[in-house]
């Protein structure tokens, strides 16, 4: 008999194996249940998910225009001081915003500066593919994150 209640809670069990929910099904899901908070969560993360996907769109169509080659310390490190500007330009002007965010040329040259150094100087590695040549499209994706992740946060605070 003990077997048997075994069994059947054993088969209920497995029946009922946990499954993935997104993020995205998860606030829908709540959003149709009338949770307002879960609405505006799912258009945030919606909002997000277009912008990262530009973001990741732009840091490889970027790189199509520039010769990297010119962008190099030595054969394998990168230049990441001067790499910055170009990305930041690019980026601002494919987002279709005001330009005068990176009017402060001597905040985007500490920027750049603060960038090149934490890579290069004091991890020692960069982003790069696994034949050791650096990862332009990752490196376009860590400089806007920093711009807008420690940058600007820094000097707003500063």
């Amino acid at each position: 008999m003990i077997t048997i209640k075994l069994a059947g809670l054993l088969f209920l069990v497995s029946a009922m194996e946990p499954h993935n929910v997104t993020m995205e099904d998860f606030f829908r899901q709540e959003c149709e249940a009338g949770n307002k908070s879960a609405c505006s969560r799912q258009a945030a993360l919606a909002d997000n998910t277009q912008v990262q996907e530009h973001l990741e769109k732009r840091a490889v169509i970027f790189w199509d225009d520039v010769d990297t080659g010119l962008l190099m310390l030595d054969q394998k490190r990168p230049d990441l001081q001067a790499a910055y500007p170009l990305v930041m330009d690019d980026y601002i002007n494919s987002q279709q915003k005001n330009s005068n965010e990176l009017q402060n040329p001597d905040r985007l040259s500490q920027c750049a500066k603060h960038y090149h150094n934490h890579w290069i100087n004091k991890k020692l590695w960069y982003p790069a593919l696994e034949n050791g040549q650096p990862d332009w499209p990752s490196i376009y994706v860590f400089i806007v994150d920093h711009y807008y992740g420690y940058c600007l946060r820094s000097s707003d605070s500063g």
